[in-house]
């Protein structure tokens, strides 16, 4: 089989892009080079949030389905990518993880198959200090997507008559994450403690339909409150970033009013318009 290849230039970077007409989603016909041209597409929205943020990259070499890994540490790469040393709490070793701080830089990852970009809930230099807060909407069957809908317009009001400012996005399954920016100095325990306190404020209002319980069999058909995905060193997918799920869907931000319309989880992949809905 022919491999074609290209070289581009990104913001004054030449990269090689190699085997372009590979398919990264067999069932679906999707190729490398549509991968890269949907990051091209979401680079100006998706780089300012990631910005400054190590990333834990899933790479998908032989595409979907297939094989796959997750790479923190990269001591291969272009010496204008930007790396951040970062003392890994579960290798207990120091590891340079990618930070993506422009548009070539996400293309050249597009390119080396990281099909799933997630990010620190941190910026550096100091990635122990969080200056996002998650709260990551989760329905367990039967609950669907349009019962984490309903609870995340619950959340979305609670957090503007908080006064606080707030990007919601769908999680690229079934779920809602939203996130809260913050002043970089709270412990992770006051930070779970915040989303805890909101989480039972949502199971208050609707008890059939919302859990924070950490038992696995509480959550049946309820839409769970997961606070412990604020972590040392967590990770969260990136808006806009790609999930490795049949249909190549996307963790996609949206305006708040959309909430109260009817759509469907699977209406945001890779096809997206990349101005849909967002505020």
């Amino acid at each position: 089989m022919k491999r074609i290849t290209d070289i581009v230039e990104v913001g004054g970077r030449k990269i090689t892009l190699s085997n372009l007409d590979k398919l990264l989603w067999r069932r679906e016909k999707i190729s490398k080079a549509d991968v890269i041209q949907y990051y091209a597409a979401v680079a100006s929205r998706m780089v300012p949030i990631v910005k400054n943020r190590p990333l834990m990259l899933n790479r998908f070499p032989h595409g979907i389905p297939g094989k796959s890994f997750v790479q923190k540490d990269w001591p291969n790469h272009p010496s204008w990518v930007s790396i951040a040393q970062v003392q890994s709490h579960s290798l207990n070793k120091s590891v340079r993880h990618i930070v993506c701080n422009d548009e070539a830089t996400l293309i050249w990852l597009a390119d080396m198959a990281c099909l799933e970009i997630n990010q620190f809930l941190s910026t550096v230099p100091r990635t122990d200090w969080h200056d996002m807060v998650l709260v990551d909407l989760d329905p367990y069957p039967p609950a669907s997507f349009e019962d984490a809908t309903e609870i995340a317009e619950a959340v979305h009001s609670a957090l503007v008559e908080m006064k606080l400012r707030h990007l919601i996005k769908t999680s690229g399954a079934d779920g809602f994450h939203f996130l809260i920016p913050i002043v970089p100095k709270y412990p992770i325990e006051t930070i779970r403690k915040f989303v805890l306190m909101l989480g039972v404020l949502m199971e208050d209002l609707a008890p059939r339909k919302v859990s924070t319980s950490r038992n696995r069999a509480d959550r049946v058909g309820k839409v769970y409150v997961d606070f412990f995905q604020n972590g040392l060193q967590k990770t969260v997918a990136a808006p806009f970033t790609l999930r490795p799920l049949p249909g190549a869907p996307v963790s996609f931000p949206i305006d708040p009013k959309r909430l109260n319309t009817r759509f469907k989880a699977e209406e945001f992949n890779l096809f997206t318009d990349a101005g849909w809905g967002v505020p």
